[in-house]
């Protein structure tokens, strides 16, 4: 298990919310990152990191979010 780090953008806040988790790889971390911006149109991006690396940035299809 890998220990990743995701920051969460949310159009209503300054800060992006932090959340770490264990994940088996980074295919799977990429998974849930799709996951998670799924669960709120207030999600702009999720970033996902292992220690200092960048993993991906997954963004809405389309790009569209409430401003």
């Amino acid at each position: 298990m890998k220990s990743y780090t995701l920051y969460i953008h949310d159009g209503r806040y300054g800060a992006p919310a932090l959340l770490v988790v264990e994940l088996r790889d980074d295919e799977r971390v990429r998974a849930f990152a799709v996951e998670r911006l799924q669960q709120s149109v207030y999600y702009r991006a999720v970033e996902i990191w292992e220690g200092d690396r960048l993993v991906d940035k997954v963004e809405p299809e389309g790009g569209e979010t409430p401003s």
